[in-house]
Order: C-alpha cells, then sequence, then structure tokens
C-alpha cells in the first residue's frame, strides 16, 4: 500500500491542477479577453511591420524567405475569425449583467476560447521574429549575346570550349578590331559552358580604357551574388579571391581588355593551384593579350562574302531581296567589308528605305563620308576610332595614317610606309634608313596586334580594312589629307589653291593635271594609275607646292620632267615606280633629295646628273632597265649613300683599269662606298668583272648578291627590303674574289652551283665554318666530296653551328657529308655542335653517299623536322653506327614530322646496328614434303604455285638464312615521336617496314605509344616488302592518328594491315592499294593477336583497289567490318576478289545458308588459307619466315592447336566455325553480304571494273529487318559504276519483302557485265525513286532491263532523265510486264546497237519531257512517232533479226528462266 501512495499522491495533485484549471477559466474571463485583445493589437502592429518590410524588399527586387508570406497569410486569416469572436461573442456575453453572465457554460466558453486565441497569437508573434524577410535574387548571369551561328564564328567557339576543358590551360584570350564581335562570341561561350556544367559559376566584367579596379571587383561580385561594400580595395581583393576559390569552379570574362590587368590587385586568382578558376578575355590588342600572358589566343576575322550578306540582308529586310535593289544592297554590304557591327548598323538604317537612299548611302560609303548614315559613325566609326586614340605615339598615328592613301584592298608596301616617313621627318631621332624601317616595321606590327592593320598575303606589305580606312580618311581629312581613290576620274579637284597637307589621287584615267596649282602646306603628292599612262605634265605643275617633300607617281609613261621640279628643293624622298621616261635630268637640281626610286621603271638612260645628289641615302633601281650604258663614276659620287638596289638589272659592268669617257661603270666603284654602305642587292654576271681586293669595311652591311650567269633565280625575294644575307654562286672560283670571301663569313643564305675545284665546303671557303649560315645548298659541283672534312682543318668553332637547312643536289662525287668522328665538346655545348640547329635535310641525286650522318651526329639533331632523300642508289642505311662509336644514349627526333625516301634501291634500313637481327629459315620445300603436296588436288596445287611465284625469289631458295632488312625497328622506331608523314618509294631491299620485335609492353601501365602523330603513309614500288608491320606486341598504342595509307607496286606484300593494327587505326580515313600481286587480303590476324568478332573503321571515307589480281576478300577469317563514314569504294581489276567482307561469316551473323538453290556441284571447304595454309599450320616453324610469311597468316598458339599431323604424315583437320569458304564452288559470293551492307550507311559511290569473280553485288537476303520497322539500307548510295564484272549475275539479289533502301540512287551505269540477264527486279526498281540516268552498255545477255515478278508490281520511275542502250545484242524491250508505264521526267533515250529491241514497254506510255529517241552519241536528231513504243517500233522496223545460235539457246530456257528464283 505504501508502495502506490506517491502516484495517488500525483494523480491527486493532476487532478487539483485540472479542476483549478476549468475553475479558473470561470474566474478570470475578463483578464483572458484582456490578454487576447492585447496580444492581437500586438499581431497586428507585428503585421503592419512585417507589410512595410516586404514593401521595401519588393521596390529593392529582392525575393521573400520562405515562410514570410505564408506567415502573413496566417496573421490574416487568423484576425479575421478573431474580429468576429471579439465583437460578436464576446461582446455579447460581456454586455450581460455587467460582464457577470449567469450562464456559467457560456462564460468558461469564452474564457476557454480566449486563453486558447491568445496562445495562437502568442505562437504567430515567436514565429514572426524573423532575423530578415527578404533576399537578393541570385545573378541572373550574362544575358542573350545575339550570337549568328556562322561556320567561322561556330568553329572558334567550339576550339575556345576545348581550350576551357583543357586542364593545362587557364588563360585564352579572344581578339580582333573593333566591331568583329569577340564580346559577342564570349558571352556565348559563356552560355554554353553554363549549360553544359563545364563552370559552376561565370562572371563577366568590362574593363575598358581607363579600367577602375572597384568597378571590376563589383561587376565580378555582383554577378557572385558577394558584398564588398565599405572595404577598402586591398581586403575587397582579398574577399573576392576567397569567394572564387571556395570550392566551386568559376569562369571569369574580362571584356575589352587595352592593357596588361593586375589580376593580383582585383582579386582574381590565376594558375598555380587556381585551376578551379579560368579566365577569357577579349580585346582588340593582341599585344595586351600576350602582356596577360594569355596561353591561347583565338583571332576573329571578318566575315566571308556569304556570312557578310547573310547577316546584312537579315537586317535590312526583306527589301533587298526585290530586283531594282538587290544589285545595290550587295554593293553596300561589300562595303561593310564583313565587320559585324557595321553591317548590322548600316542594315538596320537602311530597313525599308527608297532606292535613292540606297543609293546615296552607296556612294556616301564609296567615297568614305557616309555621315548621313544613321549610326555609323557613332557606333561603327567611334568604336574604331577608339583603337587610334589609344595609339601611344605620334609615329604610329602618322604611319597609320599614311596607309589611308591606298586604294581599297590594297596590298600596301611597308617600304612605302619608311620612305614616305623619311621623306617627311615624321620619325624622330633617326640616324639612317635602316634605322627607320626597323621602326616602322615594329610599329606596323603593333598596328596589326590592335588590328588597325590586316595582314597581306605579299610579302612586307599590309592591308587596310575598308571600313578602318573609311575612318582614317575622316581623321586624316581634319589633318589636311585629300585622298581620291576614283578609277573613271581624269582630273585633279577644281580648286586653285588647296590647304592640304597630302594629296593621294587615284585613278585609271588620270590625263589632266592643274599648271601652277599653288599648295603650300603640301607635303606628300601621291598619283597613282594602275597601268602605264601617257601624261603630259604641265611645265608649272610644281610651281605652287615649294615645301613638297616626298613625290611618288606610278603607272605613268612622262617622257620629260616638267621644269618647276627645280622648284622642290625641300624634296626628301621621289619614288618613280612602274613608270616610262625618256629624259630624267631634271632631277639633278634636287639637290637635299635622300630616297631615290626608279622600281620596276623603264629609262632610256640614267643621267650624270644623278652624280649631283650628294645627300641621297638610297638609290632603288631594282627590275629597272635602261637602254644605254650604266654612267661611269655615278656610284662613286653618291657619297652618303647607304642602301643600293640592283636586282635584276642588267649591267655589262667593266673594270676601272682602262675606263675611257663613255663607257660603262665598274664594280671598283663600291670601293668609295665600302665606309657606309648598309644594303646592297646586285646581280653580277661575271666574276670577272668583280674587283679582286674589293672590301666593305662596314661590318653591318646587309646583302644579297648573285654571281653568275642565272644566278639571280635563287635571290626569290625581289622585292623585299628586310632580307637576310644571301649569296647565290654559280660557274666561279670563289677564291678569287676576297669581297665573296669576305661575305661568306656574314651569309645567312648561301647557295652554290657548279662551282669549279671544290672538295670541302665548311673550311675552304670559311676557316670560321660558317658561323652564320642558316641555308646551305649546293647543287651540281661534281667535285665536292664533303660538306664538312674536319680532318684537314683544326679550329675552335665547330661548323655549321646554327644551319637550319641542308640541300645538296647532284654531287656525283660526295662520299660524305661529314667526315672525321664528331667533336665531343658538341655533345654538351649545342652552340658549339655541328648541325645541332638543323632542321631540314634535302639529299638528291648523291650517288655516291651511303649514309647522311652517323650516330653522334644524329644524336644532336633534335631540331630535324624534315628529312628527304632522293636518288642516293648506294645509299644502305640513314644513320649508320660506327664501329669505334661508343654506346650512346636514347636517339630521339621530337620535331621530324616528314621522311621522303624515294629511288634508295639498296636501303635496308633506318639504322640496322640498333635492333635484334633476325634470321629467315627460306626453303619451302624443307618445310612441306613432296608426299604432301602429291595428295594435293590441281586447284591446290595451283594454289601452291601461285603463292610461290608471288612470295619467292631465286636467292629466297638458298638455304642460306637471310637478314630481314626493316625500315623502322623496335628501337628505331621510337626516334621520330613526332612522325607525320612517311614516304617509302622505289626501293629493292626493305621486307619489312615496322618490326616491332622485342618491344616490351608493360601490362601494369597504360603501353608503349609508337608514331602516334603519324598521319601519312604512303609505300610504292618497294619490290621485296612483305609486311607493312610485323611482331606487334599486345598492348601497344600506336597509329592512331594515321588517316591515310597508300601502297602501291610491292609484289611481295602479303596483307595490308594486320589485326592488332586495324583496331588501332580509328582516324583512318583513306587506304589506297594498287599494283600488289601478292594481296590476297587487306587485314589478317598476327601473331598472338586475338581474334575479334568486329573490326572497326570509323573514319575511313575512301577504299581505293586497284590490279590487285589474287586480292580474294578484305579479310580471310570471320569478323564483322563496321564502316561508318565510308563514302567512296573503288575497286578495278582485282580479278579473283569475291568480297569486302570476310571469307566467312562472323559466328555473330552466321545461318544456314540453303544451297539447293544453286545447282553447281558441290565440293569439300578448305581452309582459311586453302588446302595449302593448312598444311603448313602444322610445320614446326622458326621464329621469322621472312619473305615466305604468306604461309604464317595469323597462325596463333591457338590456331596451332587446331591441326595435328599423325605419325603417318596425314594432316587431321578439325572443323572450324572460322574456316574459309573461299574455295567453296558452290557458293555463290556477294560483293556486299547483308551483314556489311547494314553497316554502310554513309557510302555514296561504288565503282567496279574488271574484278571477274563478283557474282552479286548487294546480298539482301538476310538482311536483319525488325518487325516494327523497315530496314533502310545505302539509303545514302548516289552513283553505281559496273564495268567488266564477268560472272556477275545478279546486281541485287532477293531481301526480305519489307526492306528499303537505295533511295538516293541518282545513276546506275552498267558496261561489259556479259552474264548479267536484267539489271533489277520490280521490287528493287520501287526503291530506286531518286534514279535520274541509266546506263547500259555492251552487256551481251542482257534481254529487258526490268525483270519479272511473282506478282504484278507498279514502278515509277519519276526521275529518270536519260536512258543509254548500247550494243545489247540481245535486249527487247525494257520490261516484259506492264509494269512500267510512267516517266515524268524522261528526256532523252540513246539506242545504239540493239537489233532484237522491238519494244519499250508492252502499255501505253507517259512520257511528257521525252525529246525522242537517239541514235547517234553526239545527240543530234531524235527519232519520234508520237509515241515512245512507236518510235521503238519504227526505228527497227525492217531490220533483219540477227539471232546466233547463243542467242537461239537464251530463247528457249527462257520459259525456265522466268519459273526460276525471282529477285525478290
Amino acid at each position: 500500500m505504501e508502495s502506490i501512495k506517491p502516484f495517488i499522491k500525483k494523480i491527486e495533485e493532476n487532478l487539483l491542477e485540472q479542476i483549478g484549471q476549468q475553475i479558473g477559466y470561470l474566474i478570470h474571463l475578463n483578464s483572458n479577453v484582456k490578454n487576447l485583445k492585447d496580444q492581437f493589437q500586438k499581431l497586428a502592429d507585428k503585421r503592419n511591420v512585417v507589410q512595410l518590410e516586404i514593401g521595401e524588399a519588393e521596390r529593392n527586387g529582392e525575393i521573400m524567405l520562405p515562410g514570410v508570406e505564408s506567415w502573413v497569410q496566417k496573421v490574416d486569416n487568423i484576425s479575421e475569425g478573431l474580429q468576429r469572436f471579439l465583437e460578436e461573442d464576446v461582446k455579447g456575453n460581456m454586455m450581460c449583467l455587467d460582464g457577470w453572465c449567469p450562464n456559467l457554460k457560456s462564460r468558461y466558453s469564452l474564457s476557454r476560447k480566449a486563453k486558447k486565441k491568445t496562445l495562437e497569437i502568442d505562437g504567430l508573434l515567436k514565429d514572426g521574429q524573423f532575423a530578415r524577410l527578404s533576399y537578393r535574387p541570385p545573378p541572373q548571369g550574362i544575358g542573350s549575346s545575339g550570337f549568328k551561328a556562322f561556320e567561322s564564328r561556330i568553329s572558334i567557339v567550339k576550339e575556345v570550349l576545348k581550350s576551357l576543358r583543357d586542364n593545362n590551360i587557364n588563360m585564352i584570350a579572344i581578339c580582333g578590331m573593333g566591331g568583329i564581335g569577340k564580346t559577342t562570341m564570349a558571352k556565348e561561350v559563356a552560355k554554353i559552358a553554363k549549360d553544359d556544367k563545364l563552370f559552376d559559376e561565370v562572371a563577366m566584367a568590362v574593363v575598358s580604357q581607363n579600367h577602375d579596379d572597384k568597378k571590376i571587383q563589383d561587376q565580378i561580385a555582383e554577378m557572385l551574388d558577394l558584398k564588398l561594400e565599405g572595404y577598402s580595395l586591398p581586403v575587397r581583393a582579398e574577399r573576392l579571391k576567397n569567394r572564387i576559390t571556395s570550392g566551386k569552379s568559376v569562369l571569369v570574362i574580362l571584356d575589352d581588355i587595352w592593357d596588361a590587368l593586375n589580376l593580383e590587385a582585383v582579386g582574381i586568382p590565376y594558375g598555380g593551384q587556381h585551376n578551379r578558376c579560368k579566365i577569357l578575355l577579349t580585346s582588340r590588342s593582341e599585344e595586351a593579350c600576350n602582356q596577360m600572358k594569355s596561353q591561347t589566343i583565338f583571332k576573329i576575322e571578318v566575315l566571308s562574302g556569304e556570312e557578310a550578306w547573310n547577316l546584312f540582308s537579315e537586317m535590312a529586310g526583306n527589301c533587298v531581296e526585290t530586283p531594282n535593289l538587290r544589285p545595290i544592297a550587295k554593293e553596300v554590304a561589300k562595303e561593310c567589308g564583313g565587320l559585324p557591327v557595321a553591317l548590322v548598323t548600316v542594315g538596320r538604317a537602311l530597313e525599308n528605305k527608297s532606292e535613292f537612299e540606297w543609293i546615296a548611302a552607296l556612294q556616301q560609303l564609296q567615297k568614305s563620308i557616309p555621315k548621313n548614315i544613321l549610326g555609323l559613325d557613332s557606333k561603327v566609326y567611334s568604336s574604331i576610332k577608339l583603337s587610334y586614340d589609344y595609339l601611344k605615339s605620334d609615329e604610329a598615328e602618322s604611319c597609320f595614317l599614311l596607309c589611308c592613301l591606298f586604294p581599297e584592298d590594297y596590298d600596301i608596301p611597308i617600304e612605302y610606309i619608311v620612305r614616305y616617313g623619311v621623306g617627311q621627318s615624321l620619325l624622330a631621332k633617326i640616324d639612317n634608313v635602316g634605322e627607320a624601317r626597323n621602326r616602322v616595321h615594329a610599329i606596323v606590327k603593333n598596328l596589326k596586334r590592335s588590328f588597325l592593320l590586316l595582314d597581306s598575303e605579299k610579302a612586307e606589305s599590309v592591308k587596310m580594312h575598308d571600313v578602318v580606312r573609311d575612318v582614317a580618311i575622316s581623321i586624316a581629312e581634319n589633318r589636311g589629307f585629300l585622298v581620291q581613290c576614283n578609277n573613271e576620274k581624269e582630273e585633279w579637284p577644281e580648286k586653285e589653291t588647296h590647304e592640304h597637307s597630302a594629296i593621294s589621287l587615284v585613278s585609271e584615267k588620270l590625263k589632266r593635271h592643274p599648271d601652277g596649282l599653288v599648295c603650300p602646306k603640301l607635303e606628300l603628292l601621291q598619283l597613282l594609275c594602275s597601268r602605264m599612262t601617257l601624261q603630259m605634265l604641265p611645265a608649272n605643275l610644281f610651281k605652287g607646292m615649294s615645301g613638297l617633300k616626298v613625290l611618288s607617281l606610278r603607272g605613268m609613261s612622262i617622257p620629260l620632267l616638267p621644269q618647276s621640279i627645280h622648284v622642290l628643293q625641300n624634296l626628301r624622298a621621289l619614288h618613280l615606280g612602274f613608270c616610262e621616261f625618256i629624259d630624267v635630268s631634271a632631277i639633278g637640281a634636287l639637290r637635299k633629295l635622300e630616297i631615290l626610286s626608279f622600281l620596276c621603271s623603264y629609262i632610256k638612260e640614267l643621267p650624270r646628273e644623278m652624280g649631283n645628289l650628294s645627300h641621297l641615302k638610297v638609290l632603288d633601281l631594282s627590275r629597272c632597265f635602261f637602254r644605254q650604258q650604266f654612267p661611269p663614276g655615278l656610284l662613286s659620287s653618291l657619297s652618303h649613300l647607304e642602301e643600293l638596289y640592283m636586282f635584276r638589272v642588267s649591267v655589262d659592268w667593266q673594270p676601272m683599269e682602262g675606263n675611257k669617257k663613255g663607257e660603262n661603270a665598274s664594280l671598283a666603284e663600291l670601293m668609295s662606298l665600302s665606309n657606309h654602305l648598309m644594303a646592297l642587292k646586285i646581280d653580277i654576271p661575271n666574276i670577272e668583272v668583280l674587283p679582286k681586293d674589293i672590301l666593305f669595311k662596314n661590318q653591318m652591311i646587309k646583302f644579297q648578291i648573285s654571281v653568275g650567269e642565272g644566278m639571280y633565280h635563287y635571290l626569290a625575294e625581289t622585292d623585299s627590303y628586310l632580307f637576310k644575307n644571301r649569296l647565290a654562286l654559280g660557274r666561279c672560283d670563289i677564291a678569287k674574289s676576297r669581297m665573296l670571301l669576305q661575305l661568306l663569313a656574314k651569309c645567312e643564305i648561301l647557295y652554290l652551283r657548279e662551282i669549279k675545284d671544290l672538295k670541302n665546303i665548311a673550311y675552304e671557303l670559311n676557316k670560321e665554318g660558317f658561323q652564320c649560315l642558316k641555308v646551305l645548298e649546293v647543287c651540281k659541283s661534281k667535285n665536292v666530296e664533303y660538306v664538312m672534312d674536319a680532318t684537314l682543318h683544326h679550329t675552335p668553332h665547330a661548323a655549321f653551328p646554327i644551319l637550319e637547312s641542308l640541300k645538296l643536289s647532284y654531287l656525283c662525287n660526295l662520299k660524305e657529308i661529314y667526315h672525321c668522328q664528331f667533336p665531343e665538346r658538341s655533345l654538351t655545348d649545342a652552340k658549339l655542335g655541328c648541325f645541332g640547329n638543323l632542321r631540314s635535310v634535302r639529299l638528291s641525286g648523291c650517288k655516291q653517299l651511303k649514309n647522311v650522318f652517323s650516330l653522334s651526329i644524329a644524336r644532336s639533331l633534335v631540331q630535324l623536322q624534315e628529312l628527304k632523300i632522293v636518288g642516293s642508289v648506294h645509299m644502305k642505311e640513314i644513320f649508320p653506327k660506327g664501329e669505334d662509336e661508343k654506346a650512346l644514349d636514347k636517339i630521339m627526333f621530337p620535331q621530324l614530322t616528314l621522311i621522303h625516301l624515294e629511288c634508295l634501291p639498296r636501303l635496308i634500313g633506318f639504322c640496322t646496328g640498333m635492333g635484334p637481327v633476325q634470321l629467315v629459315q627460306s626453303s619451302l620445300n624443307h618445310e612441306v614434303g613432296s608426299s604432301e603436296t602429291d595428295k594435293l588436288t590441281t586447284s591446290q596445287k595451283a594454289e601452291v604455285t601461285d603463292i610461290q611465284q608471288h612470295t619467292t625469289s631465286s636467292d629466297f631458295l638458298e638455304s642460306t638464312p637471310l637478314i630481314s632488312h626493316k625500315l623502322f625497328s623496335s628501337t628505331t622506331i621510337l626516334w621520330p615521336p613526332n612522325l607525320e608523314k612517311l614516304w617509302l618509294t622505289s626501293n629493292d631491299s626493305i621486307e619489312v617496314l615496322f618490326d616491332l620485335e622485342g618491344l616490351k609492353v608493360d601490362n601494369d601501365s597504360q603501353g608503349i605509344t609508337i608514331l602516334s602523330e603519324l598521319k601519312y603513309l604512303q609505300v610504292d614500288k618497294s619490290s621485296k616488302l612483305a609486311y607493312m608491320w610485323k611482331n606487334v606486341p599486345r598492348g601497344i598504342q600506336s597509329f592512331q592518328n594515321l588517316t591515310l595509307i597508300g601502297v602501291s607496286g610491292c609484289n611481295h606484300l602479303i596483307y595490308l594491315i594486320p589485326l592488332s593494327i586495324a583496331n588501332l587505326l580509328v582516324k583512318l580515313q583513306s587506304i589506297e592499294l594498287s599494283h600488289c600481286d601478292a594481296i590476297k587480303n587487306i587485314v589478317q590476324r598476327d601473331g598472338e593477336e586475338e581474334a575479334a568478332d568486329i573490326i572497326m573503321f570509323p573514319k575511313v571515307s575512301s577504299l581505293n583497289l586497284k590490279w590487285l589480281p589474287n586480292l580474294v576478300s578484305f579479310c580471310n577469317e570471320a569478323y564483322s567490318f563496321e564502316w561508318p563514314s565510308i563514302k567512296d569504294i573503288t575497286l578495278s581489276h582485282c580479278y579473283n576478289l569475291k568480297t569486302i567482307g570476310s571469307e566467312t561469316q562472323s559466328p555473330r551473323k552466321l545461318k544456314k545458308i540453303n544451297e539447293e538453290s544453286d545447282s553447281r556441284p558441290h565440293e569439300p571447304r578448305i581452309g582459311s588459307l586453302g588446302f595449302l595454309g593448312r598444311c603448313f599450320e602444322c610445320v614446326p616453324r622458326s621464329k621469322n619466315y621472312g619473305p615466305m610469311a604468306v604461309l604464317d597468316q595469323g597462325t596463333t598458339n591457338k590456331s596451332q592447336r587446331s591441326y595435328s599431323v599423325k605419325k603417318e604424315g596425314t594432316l587431321t583437320m578439325p572443323k572450324d566455325p572460322r574456316a574459309s569458304d573461299i574455295n567453296n564452288p558452290s557458293k555463290i559470293w556477294s560483293l556486299f553480304p547483308s551483314n556489311l551492307i547494314e553497316c554502310l550507311k554513309n557510302l555514296e559511290s561504288v565503282d567496279l571494273e574488271r574484278c571477274d569473280s563478283i557474282e552479286v553485288i548487294f546480298q539482301l537476303e538476310e538482311l536483319n529487318v525488325e518487325e516494327s520497322h523497315a530496314a533502310a539500307v545505302l539509303d545514302q548510295l548516289q552513283t553505281l559504276h559496273l564495268n567488266g564484272l564477268s560472272k556477275l549475275m545478279r546486281i541485287w539479289k532477293k531481301g526480305p519483302k519489307r526492306t528499303v533502301g537505295f533511295g538516293n540512287l541518282k545513276l546506275l551505269k552498267v558496261e561489259n557485265c556479259n552474264n548479267l540477264t536484267n539489271l533489277f527486279s520490280p521490287s528493287i526498281g520501287k526503291l530506286l525513286v531518286m534514279l535520274e540516268e541509266i546506263k547500259v552498255i555492251r552487256c551481251e545477255k542482257i534481254e529487258e532491263l526490268l525483270s519479272i515478278a511473282k506478282d504484278k508490281e507498279e514502278v515509277l520511275f519519276y526521275k529518270v532523265n536519260s536512258i543509254w542502250l548500247e550494243d545489247l545484242p540481245n535486249l527487247q524491250c525494257f520490261c516484259k510486264e506492264e509494269n512500267a508505264f510512267e516517266w515524268p521526267s524522261l528526256k532523252k533515250i540513246m539506242v545504239i546497237g540493239c537489233p532484237n529491241l522491238r519494244t519499250f514497254v508492252p502499255t501505253n506510255l507517259k512520257t511528257p519531257e521525252l525529246e525522242g529517241v537517239y541514235e547517234d552519241i553526239e545527240y543530234k536528231t531524235p527519232q519520234w512517232m508520237g509515241d515512245l513504243n512507236a518510235t521503238v517500233e519504227h526505228i527497227f522496223k525492217g531490220k533483219e533479226k540477227q539471232v546466233d545460235h547463243e542467242t537461239q539457246q537464251q530463247e528457249k530456257l527462257s520459259p525456265l528462266r522466268q519459273t526460276s528464283e525471282i529477285d525478290m
């Protein structure tokens, strides 16, 4: 009892508490109601405050936090109920007896409800204590880009995205001229990157010219939803950096960069450990991108013509399609020069405008004064002018404005800018013209980096975009320029006085010139005519131009210079290019002249008065012709001459001694110029006219000199003024001239041709070893034995330390390139090493040369890029290993991309001393006894004979083992890791191209990568080549970028591609194989490679097989091939080819074939190599069979266990599901079996010629047709050409009724297929809905083109427009049934030599477009009788029916043939 007392006490307390609570409701009604009213008021106040804050947040564009709006809704709901409760229930009851309601039940209920509602309000007040009500919406990201999907833009976007995916690239730049579309492209990249989830966040900031770090921070922070208010710049930068590196991947786009931006000061992490942040820049300055250390820079060019027109027409609207406006609109769009901002602005401004408004706009654009085109100045011109305003020097501005003097799309020679600038003294602190030239070229480079100038295809020239030129002209006009380019203009602008500082007039028809024009401020005058037009310049033309400093006349024929030229005493530069003059003696009065050019001009006589030009610095006579002799003493009188250009100038130079008055000048005059001459370009016809003792005292002289008749052809840079020091010497004794020996030491490019008594080039011509030489070409110098003979000369300098290109041609006695042991110092010091900088080696016709370099030298050729050797008939290897050479480190040619080996019949390898030597067991008779061959059938013996004929030679049957000659061994194949092109042709020794025996592959690693960059592989006329690849180890990664394999004239080649390599050729695009007599298969299993069901050639688009007489199939084993990209298949003169699939069906596709349909006797099937091949599967073999490898076609350990030899010597042959059926006479072979057809989805063209074993082209009967839909096969095929297929019985062999396909076949041409009786069945004909042309020529058995069907089917040839029928002796009609009667497009029918043709189709025909039936190949006169059948009957009416015995037999068998198996 005591134990339950606590529980009883607890119960009592709870009961008393509850009783007290209930009584309390009765007692405290008034207080409960009052509390309710108080709390209700608090709730109302709180709700009003919240509502005010909500309104403020909404006005600020903020988003309410979850729960705020629902809280307000709850308050509103409870407030409505409380108001009713207080006004109705409480107020009514409280008025009873002054609040003391006698109804205790009602009093209790009211008090309890008030208490409960008070508690609800307390809960709402508690819930309404929000820390914050709203938040700023997340950044909306980068807005719509307005990107247009032009091909030129899409390709760049793809490359940018590719770079963004590259973990090694952190900063990418897009650059281009103003208005080209950089920002638009950056926004498109951002959109794609975000959509593809390349980055978690993308932020973009506009930097602009005068960038503000704070503004940049604010833009990025806002897009990353980060607040930076109230912090100093360094703190802001740190917070921004922390936000970007918080863990998410971020792409930061910095738009419109003008100068290098301090990323650290802004707070943008870059490089190092910050690979989660990548930066994309846009800039109109390539230099700024480089300063920002952009790893990849993408330049945006202007739109192509088609793209520009599409954009312009979209902006201008449909009005441009009206006939009268379209040509004008085209010209307007052309004036915009492909610049997107100009196309958009001009197009929108002219939208729906009248024709005269379009014409006015075009005229303004052509004259560079488009002031009235809405938006052009504010949007387009101002954008480009920003770039001009940002140029940081007056010199750059001046050079830029000089470029606008030339016509649109003109290749502006930079040398003109140099000479104009020197003439006007635009370049400060210039000591000589060469210095000015260097500065101008640097300025031009920067202008191109700012995209104010563009590259030109012409050397040392630039172009100016049309719109940029317009902007430049508008700027130049404010500086006093007058520029007019109008080919119809015949005279100057009509003004008596010009206040211009520069005038440029360009016109083909300019004829009339002002007489006495006053131009007091004129400094530059340029008159350009495109062709040599006769000009009569007024005598006083220059009278009012006394301040002229630069005068340039081009394309004019001027008999006499005006007398007023004497006024031009301030003239500094006179350029008379492509002109014709009779007398130019007046220029002798221009005493201050510094630059004089007669480039490509015709002058009757160089005046002696030129000797008065004592201040002349540049004389340019290049390609100038003058009829009379060069005045003696003229050159020597030009005491300040710095540059002399006489390229392609024919002068009969004479020695100074004995010169008489009136005779020609002597080159000895160059002596007087030797102190200050800085550039010399001259052709010297004979070394005899060159003084022996002449030397140039100026060691900085630049020269380009040819000595010898015709040697100027080697100096190709005709108009170059930044040329390298170059000598071209032919048929001369160099030792006779001190000048040449002096210049050889400075020479950078040297050509030697037919040099006498020269054995050792290096030290005989230059004892220092040509320290400056970069290019050396030696040709037809029969005495040369060594390029460098180090045994004869001891010098502290190794020869040719910076030589980049070596070309030796027809040096019939050349023994070695480098003779003597390679200096040890060169192995450690590349600067002293011979040939260490060599990039190109080209050898041609050096018959005695046995190798190129020893391994010692090869080790230093790390810069070698090109190796081309032709016609070295005694060369055995490229890099021999000398007997006295010690073991060397690994050799590598990391830059080598091209190897071309041609006409090297004795070449046995790249380096035979660096790889395992293999022995060949060569006796076939030891391997197969005569007892075995006796048991062979006749056909099998023929196969033995055939293989022996094509895989053996006289030396092969000798018992002495032979060394297997391989071009690349497992060692040397690793030397050129970046090789891209390999060409081997005309070789009689190489047996294996790539032999990888001994190459070890680590199974735990990713394998070995070999020649992974090789793209082009061509082998021709290699008579002993038996293998392309051999001994390929498992796990190898190689040749994955090979795109083309071409092999021709390799009659020992057994197969082309081993299976182990075939599966690696994922980028192979083209296979070209021809004239290889021994090839039976293209792909074959080799070594121990496991067989696979599928062989993929995912990128192959072209297969070209020609003159392969023993080719049987693509592969001799049961594989399925995948050809998803193949478009063109050409097979020619492959007499034994039966299929381009496998000889046996893949187990995946293996089905039972009904052989009862073929009446030919059956013979036992023979294995994949025929009986002989299976015999050799049992024969013990050595490691390598060399030339007899035809018998080792892919035998693996697994396959060896499949056969055994009994003690009696008989062969046990278990059944092999992969055994070949190729020799089964009962099997009908299809060129395209059904399982292969399903893979040829992109095939467009099939061309077959002289493939005598093909019986069926398309095998359709085993197509896998699903019940849910029909199978569309070969639906891209457009052309089918069959010629000379003597065994062809069917083009299409029957298939499922649901088959669809061939829907794009346009041309069907069949020639010389004498076993073919028809072209196709009605069911196939119904598929050929796009067929346009049918040609059938010389097919003897053809009786009808469309065969008879079991069930009558209607066939309509909607698209056929031409039918050609020629030499078809048994053709009777197109079809014998009434099922081809509608030909809506048929226009021409040619019928020649079809004596038995009586009708076309036995029914009425509909041929609304038919011209008639032609009987001549020239389509001269058609026959037409109103109906096709009637016309055919009329043509052959009365002709004697010619039926020979064979035709009669065919007619007897015709009923049987009609009831036999019907196609489909």
